[in-house]
């Protein structure tokens, strides 16, 4: 029985509150992440064809674990306009094309075999193995959606279950918790979610461990459902990239760091937490291990290729005033290849709403936040900086901000928990703060998913659109009609990204708007859980 002290607190929500969240804010996602799988164009995604080609050979028995290895895959998954390099690709950074280039995936005889390429033949097999299945059996266009859906399937888990832990820590808080995670999911991350590419799951996986971390370790949740998240989660980011068990460690780190001795002793003590974290560890010796059997042949290129690379003082003031930017606009509003822009002042919105709860926590929060979120975003950006700069070496570029999302994430997470935990806000502004962001930043997702629709369907008349280009550099807004369309004349895919909207906007504002609360007693509360704890 809870204690007389915390049945306030469990009175603000019902009991049934975290299922209803987690299934609320499942459905939202996966409706935009299914949107997203049925509007794009083969290999509309990031280097989706090297990851199709990969999924097939993992399934097929084709594990191979080398950068560029060969794979034998049905004709029909290389259609004309698709291949592994930028030449063979006749979309991939061309944005005054459309995807009608592309011969679609179509079902064919298993017999009419093609041996090609794959840059993500040396990823772990785990991810593609799980996905891959679809295109073994149907190696055509609907085989490729079918992956693409059980990506979004395991992405919208990772981040339901995420959005169900926040909305739990809520509870004599305040909503701001729940804010920072919502704000971590961009349209970039969203648009990763209906993709073949392990970077949508991997950035859903950072997500629920940095909630799930912050909850165990800070607000000392002992909820067995939070440590079986963090368990899952924390597994599928050390086997998914080469890169996960650093941003695992790194999320641990900074989030131990602002948590109490005595909590984390507690927590070596049980078997509980023993028990998941030789899971977790037994996860990080397998992607360790595969790390060190796949042959390095350096950095695959899907970055952004040039042949105009400075060099010294020109190459770093290059860095600084393109690149940096570059990685800072492709944190949220740069889908596919990180070539179409959302409008800028949604982006600017986004970034706004995150710069805002980061200063307040950075500034009033206390020393040891303020060390976090700088750990935070300068490792992130140092990380992209210098990944770069080494590519920049054998004359091309790398980074794109998507990459360091496993770890950046994790900024407005913390800094929501750190403002509404301290009471920097009043619980009612909280409220009210965010439903205000809410009606701008989740239509925001849409607006992401309809322009790059209009970019595969009717191309921009420019390889570099303006800010107003949706009424300067397209021959057409209609996203029903153009040289390309998506299955079902993009009925489909409009719909599935509505319903996908209204359903996040829906929960926010049941979210927001449960519990009167004054600031007194959610300080009182808060003051009382602290003690008993």
């Amino acid at each position: 029985m809870p204690s007389a002290a915390l049945r306030p607190v469990l009175r603000l929500l019902p009991r049934s509150m975290g299922a209803r969240a987690f299934l609320a804010a499942f459905l939202g996602f996966f409706l935009l992440g299914a949107a997203w799988s049925v509007a794009l164009p083969y290999d509309g995604s990031p280097d989706e064809f090297r990851h199709v080609v990969r999924a097939y050979g993992v399934v097929d028995g084709q594990i191979a674990a080398r950068v560029n290895a060969q794979i034998t895959v049905p004709r029909s998954l290389v259609p004309s306009g698709a291949g592994d390099s930028d030449d063979q690709a006749c979309t991939r950074w061309k944005l005054d094309v459309s995807a009608a280039c592309i011969g679609s995936p179509a079902p064919g005889d298993e017999s009419r075999r093609i041996v090609t390429t794959s840059g993500a033949a040396n990823y772990n097999p785990l991810y593609y193995a799980v996905i891959g299945w679809p295109l073994k059996l149907a190696p055509d266009f609907g085989g490729v959606i079918a992956a693409r859906l059980l990506t979004c399937l395991l992405t919208s888990a990772l981040l339901g279950g995420a959005v169900a832990v926040a909305t739990r820590l809520t509870r004599g808080r305040g909503p701001l918790v729940l804010g920072g995670v919502l704000l971590a999911v961009t349209p970039v991350a969203v648009n990763l979610t209906g993709a073949v590419n392990p970077a949508g799951p991997e950035i859903a996986a950072a997500v629920a461990v940095w909630t799930s971390l912050i909850a165990i370790l800070l607000a000392r949740d002992d909820s067995k459902w939070t440590l079986a998240l963090f368990g899952v989660a924390a597994g599928a980011l050390a086997v998914l990239r080469e890169l996960g068990i650093g941003w695992l460690l790194a999320a641990v780190v900074v989030v131990a760091f602002g948590a109490q001795r005595d909590r984390l002793l507690e927590l070596l003590r049980r078997p509980a937490v023993r028990l998941w974290a030789g899971a977790v560890a037994i996860a990080a010796a397998f992607g360790a291990g595969w790390i060190l059997l796949s042959t390095q042949g350096g950095l695959p290129a899907t970055g952004q290729s040039t042949t105009a690379i400075p060099h010294g003082l020109a190459l770093v003031v290059k860095e600084l005033t393109h690149r940096v930017p570059f990685y800072t606009s492709g944190l949220v509003g740069l889908t596919s290849y990180g070539d179409v822009a959302m409008p800028f002042p949604l982006t600017l919105a986004w970034f706004v709403a995150v710069g805002a709860l980061l200063i307040l926590a950075a500034r009033r929060a206390g020393k040891r936040v303020l060390l976090q979120l700088a750990a935070i975003v300068g490792g992130g950006y140092l990380f992209l900086v210098g990944a770069d700069l080494q590519a920049a070496a054998t004359n091309w570029w790398f980074s794109q901000g998507r990459y360091a999302l496993p770890l950046l994430v994790g900024a407005p997470i913390l800094a929501g928990y750190a403002a509404a935990d301290r009471a920097l806000v009043s619980v009612p502004r909280q409220a009210q703060l965010m439903r205000w962001a809410a009606w701008i930043l989740i239509p925001a997702q849409g607006v992401a998913l309809w322009i790059t629709m209009i970019r595969f369907e009717h191309a921009f008349t420019s390889r570099h659109p303006n800010l107003f280009f949706l009424f300067t550099e397209t021959s057409s807004v209609n996203p029903f009609s153009g040289a390309w369309t998506p299955p079902g004349a993009a009925v489909p895919a409009v719909l599935l990204g509505l319903a996908g909207i209204v359903a996040l906007l829906t929960f926010t504002m049941r979210a927001t708007s449960r519990g009167p609360i004054s600031d007194v007693d959610s300080v009182t509360i808060r003051e009382r859980y602290i003690r008993i704890s």
